[in-house]
């Protein structure tokens, strides 16, 4: 097993357009978790009276939270920064509308060049994902991008969409710095099991390192 070279914790996507139940399951989630990010996503038009409570709510803990794609939004709310897909025109954009204090990241898919482009822009963090129908063969896809990049360079990485504890503690092993479960598993019949599971599982996957 490779040398774990930072301590992996968890980033939340939560889609906004959800049942409100969902948000006591969040700031459980993240009280309960080493969660170090809260993705507000999944909702376009987003609903800027729902989204500010989410904001407030999330920072109160002490978990930055992001706006997934839109940096007037972001910027209007008071949210921490922006995940954006990795186009560097748009990040730039963004840098120069939110400030050098934003947290602003970027979703690289699995492309090694659109990842050292930005990490050269100065983006917080980059995200590797493969294609949702790449199946097994993209999760190990996406694990050797993890691990390339944790050997080379100091910008932290996201493995996203990681939908297994299993998958979770593997890339935690790798030096993924983060672990983004997907969106999705909030309308699971019990997402706090499912989070519990993961963080437990990257929990054991870095004693064992």
């Amino acid at each position: 097993m490779s040398e774990v070279k930072h301590r992996s914790q968890l980033y939340f996507q939560f889609p906004v357009q959800s049942p409100a139940k969902l948000e006591l399951q969040l700031a459980q989630a993240v009280r309960n978790t080493e969660a170090a990010c809260v993705l507000l996503c999944d909702a376009a038009p987003m609903h800027e009276d729902y989204a500010s409570k989410l904001i407030d709510l999330v920072q109160g803990c002490g978990v930055a939270c992001l706006i997934d794609g839109d940096i007037a939004l972001a910027e209007d709310l008071g949210a921490d920064g922006v995940h954006l897909s990795a186009d560097p025109d748009t990040y730039k954009h963004a840098r120069a509308k939110l400030g050098e204090s934003a947290n602003i990241g970027v979703n690289c898919g699995l492309s090694r060049h659109d990842a050292m482009t930005l990490a050269e822009l100065g983006a917080d963090y980059v995200a590797f994902t493969p294609p949702p129908e790449a199946g097994i063969d993209g999760v190990d896809q996406c694990a050797e991008m993890i691990s390339w990049w944790a050997e080379l360079f100091v910008v932290p990485c996201v493995a996203w969409n990681v939908a297994t504890a299993g998958d979770a503690a593997r890339f935690a092993a790798l030096g993924a710095d983060f672990v983004a479960p997907p969106a999705r598993l909030w309308h699971e019949q019990n997402p706090l099991q499912l989070i519990a599971d993961i963080d437990s599982a990257m929990r054991q996957a870095r004693m064992a390192a």
